[in-house]
C-alpha cells in the first residue's frame, strides 16, 4: 500500500524525525566502537613501545652486573664467585637475543651504534664461546678474565648510547602518535558532524518529497475521477454510436430491402426494352447504395475494433473461379484484356477468410477494372516468402490504366481519398474501398503495397501469410428424393412493421406456394401466435409497441410444441451483437436484409420438405387421425432430425436402418414400464439409468423429440427434483416416446 495513503501528514512527519534520531544514534554508537578501536590500537604500539625500552633497558643492567661480578671474581679468586661470574655471562648473552628481535631491528637498525654495539656484542661472545668461558677458567685464568673486562668496557659506551636512543625514539613515536590521534579525532568528528548534516538533510528532503508525493497522489486521484468520467462518457458514447449505427443501419437497410426486392419482382414482369433499361439501371443504384452502406458498416466495425477475422479452409483455385464469374462481365463490357493466374506451387487448401480475402480482391479488381479504359488486367496468386523464409500469399492485380503520380500514391490509402474530383466525378466511388482493403489486410497479418506510374497502369500486391491446410471432409450429400416425397405448403406468421416489406414478402411467398399471416408489431404477433398454429414464425427485430426480442421470449414461454416452433429473425442491423441476441431470445435462424432469396428458399423448402420411402396411409374411417399429422412441419423437423437417417441411409445397408429404428421401438413399452414402477417407488437411480439409455439411442437415430425429453429427465434426476417435477418431466417423456413411433412409421422405417 502506498505510504501516502496509509498514513497522515502529521503521522509521516513522525516517523520522519524518529528516523533522523535512529540515524544520530547509529552514527554516535559508530563513532563509539572506533573510538575504542583506536584505543586498542595504541594500547598496542603502547606495549611494543615498552617492550623496546625494557629489552634495551634489560641489556644495560645485566651488562653492568657482568662487569661487577667478573670484577669480583678476580678480587676473591673463589669457585662461588667464578660460578657467579659464569651465570651472569649466560644471562647477559640471553639479552643479546631481546634486542636483536624484529621490532628492535626495524626501529634502532637505521642508527650506527645499534649496528655497532650488536657487531662488538657478537664478536664479544663468540670469542667467549670459543674458549669457552666457564667458572673453572675464570677461576684458573685471571688474565683471560681480565682480557674479558677489557672487552666488555669497550661497550659501555656504545650500550649507554643505544639506551638514550631508545628512549628518544620511543618519546618520538609518543608524541607522532599523539599527533596523529588528535588530527584523526578532528576528522572523525568532522566526518560526524558531516553525517549527521547529510541526514538531516536527507530527513528534510524525505518530507518534502513525501509532501510532494502526497500533493501528487491528490492530483493523480483527481485526475483518475475525471479519466473515469471521461471513460464512462466515451463507453456512452460509443454506446450511442453502436446504437446510432444499428439504428441507422436498420432505418437504411429496410427502405433499400423493400426497393431492391420490388425491383426484383418487377423484372420479372413483362417490360419493353426502354422498361428493361431503366429498371436496370434502379438495380445498379440500390446496389451502389447498398455497398456504400456496407462500406460505411464495416469502417464502423474496424473503428470499434469488432471485426473478426474467421480462418477457414480455402481453395485458391476454386477463389479464381468465383472472382472470375464476379468481375468477367464488368471486363467485357469495357472490352478489355481478362486473365487469372495460379502459382502452381501454390498448396490445393490454405486457411484464410475467405470472406474478407474475397473483398479485398473484388476492391483491387473492381478498381483496375473502373480505372482501366483499355488494356488489360490481371490477377496472379503466386506462393513467396518473407525475410525468415515462411511462406506468403502474394495476390498482385495489375492493369494498364490511367496510374497514379506519386503526389496520389502518399494519400491513397486515406479515407475519402480518390484522386482529383474530375476522377470522382467519372469513376464514382466513396473512396472507402481501398482504406478497408488496407485495414483488413493488416488484420489478416498482411498488407497491401502498391507501384504506379501515371499514365502506365498500376500493380497492387496483396501480402499475406500462408498457411497450407488438409481438405475440409465433405458434408454428406442427401439422397435423392425419393419420387413418393411430398411437400406441402407452410402456414407462416409475418411480423413486420415496414408496409412496402409487407407487400414484398407476401409477394415471395406467395411465389414460393406458402400461407402467409401479417402484423405489423411483435403484440400483435404474439396474440395470432396464440390462436393459431403455424409452421415457422418470420421476425422483424425492430417494430412498435414490442420488438422481436420479446415477442420471441414470449412466443418460447408458451407450453406444448408451439414454444418450439421455428423462429427467424430479419433485420437490417447487420452487427454481430444483433444476431447474438436474437439468438439468446430464443430465436432458430438470422437473416439480413436485403434477403437473399435463395437463402429464404431454402430455408422454407427445408421445412417444409418431408422425406418418405412409401405414401402414408390414409386413415380408416371411424379413426382418429394420428397425433402427428396434426403437428406442423417445424415442429416434426424439431422432433426428428433427417440429417440423420439420411447418414444412416448412406453408410449402412438398406435393410439395416429399419430394423434399428424397429429395435428402438419395440423397447419403448419396457422403458414406459421401468419409468413407471420407478415413480411409484419412488426410484431416482432407475429413472437416471432409464432416461440416460433412451438418450443415447435416440441420439445415434436422430429422434431429438425423445433425447431432449431424456436429457431434461436426467438433469432433473441429477439436480434432486421433487416429485411433481418429476412427473412433470416423465410425462413430457412418455408424449414423446409415443410420437416417434408415429414419426418412425410415417416414414416407411417401421
Amino acid at each position: 500500500m502506498n505510504i501516502t495513503h496509509s498514513l497522515s501528514p502529521r503521522r509521516l512527519r513522525q516517523l520522519v524525525a524518529g528516523l533522523g534520531l535512529l540515524l544520530l544514534l547509529v552514527f554516535a554508537s559508530s563513532g563509539l566502537l572506533q573510538s575504542r578501536q583506536l584505543e586498542l590500537l595504541n594500547a598496542s604500539r603502547q606495549y611494543q613501545d615498552d617492550y623496546l625500552v625494557w629489552s634495551v633497558f634489560q641489556y644495560e643492567v645485566e651488562y653492568l652486573k657482568l662487569r661487577s661480578l667478573l670484577a669480583e671474581s678476580l678480587q676473591r679468586g673463589d669457585a662461588p664467585s667464578a660460578q657467579a661470574a659464569a651465570e651472569r655471562f649466560e644471562i647477559f648473552v640471553s639479552r643479546l637475543g631481546l634486542i636483536e628481535g624484529e621490532h628492535t631491528a626495524k626501529v634502532l637498525g637505521a642508527h650506527a651504534g645499534y649496528r655497532q654495539m650488536i657487531s662488538d656484542s657478537r664478536t664479544l661472545v663468540s670469542w667467549a664461546d670459543a674458549l669457552p668461558l666457564d667458572a673453572r677458567l675464570i677461576q684458573e685464568q685471571p688474565e683471560l678474565v681480565r682480557a674479558m673486562q677489557q672487552k666488555l668496557a669497550r661497550l659501555a659506551p656504545l650500550i649507554a648510547e643505544l639506551s638514550v636512543t631508545a628512549s628518544h625514539h620511543v618519546a618520538e613515536q609518543v608524541n607522532a602518535r599523539t599527533d596523529l590521534v588528535r588530527k584523526q579525532s578532528s576528522l572523525s568528528l568532522g566526518l560526524t558532524l558531516l553525517q549527521c548534516a547529510l541526514a538531516l538533510g536527507l530527513a528534510v528532503v524525505v518530507m518534502l518529497q513525501l509532501r510532494s508525493l502526497a500533493r501528487h497522489g491528490r492530483r493523480q486521484r483527481a485526475l483518475s475521477r475525471r479519466l473515469r468520467k471521461a471513460r464512462r462518457a466515451a463507453e456512452a458514447g460509443s454506446r450511442a454510436k453502436s446504437t446510432f449505427l444499428a439504428n441507422m443501419s436498420h432505418e437504411l437497410r429496410t427502405p433499400l430491402h423493400g426497393l431492391l426486392g420490388m425491383l426484383e419482382l418487377l423484372r420479372d414482369s413483362r417490360l419493353d426494352d426502354v422498361q428493361r433499361l431503366r429498371l436496370r439501371a434502379a438495380q445498379d443504384s440500390a446496389r451502389h447504395l447498398l455497398t456504400i452502406l456496407n462500406d460505411i458498416l464495416d469502417l464502423s466495425k474496424m473503428e470499434a475494433g469488432a471485426l473478426s477475422i474467421q480462418n477457414g479452409p480455402l481453395q485458391p483455385a476454386r477463389l479464381l473461379r468465383e472472382l472470375d464469374e464476379a468481375c468477367h462481365a464488368l471486363a467485357r463490357a469495357k472490352q478489355l484484356g481478362w486473365s487469372f493466374e495460379l502459382d502452381a506451387r501454390l498448396p490445393p487448401w490454405i486457411l484464410a477468410d475467405a470472406t474478407r480475402l474475397r473483398q479485398i480482391l473484388l476492391n483491387l479488381l473492381s478498381n483496375a477494372i473502373k480505372f482501366t479504359d483499355q488494356g488489360q488486367v490481371t490477377l496472379r496468386l503466386d506462393l513467396g516468402t518473407d525475410a525468415q523464409g515462411q511462406p506468403r500469399l502474394h495476390a498482385q492485380v495489375r492493369d494498364s490504366g490511367i496510374g497514379m503520380d506519386e503526389a496520389l500514391l502518399g494519400r491513397l490509402f486515406q479515407r475519402f481519398s480518390q484522386g482529383d474530383d474530375s476522377s470522382s466525378r467519372r469513376h464514382g466511388g466513396t473512396g472507402l474501398g481501398l482504406e478497408i482493403s488496407r485495414n483488413l489486410a493488416r488484420a489478416m497479418g498482411g498488407d497491401i503495397r502498391v507501384s504506379s506510374q501515371a499514365g502506365q497502369g498500376s500493380c497492387f500486391l496483396l501480402d499475406l501469410p500462408l498457411h497450407a491446410c488438409e481438405a475440409p471432409v465433405p458434408e454428406l450429400d442427401a439422397p435423392a428424393r425419393a419420387t413418393t416425397a411430398t411437400e406441402r405448403p407452410l402456414r407462416i406468421l409475418v411480423a413486420e412493421d415496414h408496409a412496402t416489406n409487407r407487400l414484398y414478402l407476401e409477394a415471395v411467398l406467395e411465389q414460393l406456394g406458402h400461407k402467409a399471416c401479417f402484423c405489423s408489431h411483435g403484440f400483435e404477433a404474439l396474440q395470432q401466435f396464440s390462436r393459431q398454429d403455424f409452421d415457422l414464425v418470420l421476425m422483424d427485430l425492430h417494430m412498435p409497441v414490442m420488438d422481436g426480442y420479446a415477442a420471441s421470449a414470449a412466443m418460447r414461454a408458451l407450453p406444448g410444441r408451439k414454444g418450439q416452433t421455428p423462429i427467424v429473425a430479419l433485420s437490417a442491423d447487420a452487427f454481430a451483437d444483433s444476431r447474438r441476441r436474437a439468438l439468446q431470445a430464443g430465436m432458430s435462424e438470422f437473416l439480413a436484409k436485403p434477403l437473399d432469396l435463395q437463402a429464404l428458399s431454402a430455408l422454407l423448402e427445408r421445412l417444409s420438405r418431408q422425406e418418405t420411402s412409401t405414401p402414408a396411409a390414409a386413415p380408416q374411417a371411424g379413426k382418429p387421425p394420428s397425433s402427428s399429422e396434426s403437428v406442423p412441419a417445424g415442429a416434426q423437423a424439431a422432433e426428428f432430425d433427417e440429417g440423420v437417417l439420411q447418414t444412416l441411409v448412406r453408410h449402412l445397408p438398406p435393410k439395416k436402418v429399419p430394423g434399428l429404428y424397429q429395435c428402438f421401438v419395440r423397447e419403448l413399452p419396457e422403458s414406459l414400464e421401468r419409468l413407471e414402477v420407478a415413480l411409484l417407488e419412488p426410484d431416482t437411480e432407475t429413472l437416471r439409468a432409464t432416461a440416460h439409455a433412451l438418450k443415447g439411442a435416440s441420439a445415434n437415430l436422430g429422434l431429438k423429440g425423445v433425447c431432449r425429453a431424456a436429457r431434461e429427465l436426467e438433469r432433473a434426476v441429477h439436480e434432486g427434483a421433487d416429485a411433481p417435477v418429476l412427473l412433470q418431466t416423465t410425462q413430457r417423456l412418455r408424449e414423446a416416446m409415443e410420437r416417434s413411433t408415429s414419426l418412425c412409421a410415417e416414414r416407411g422405417l417401421l
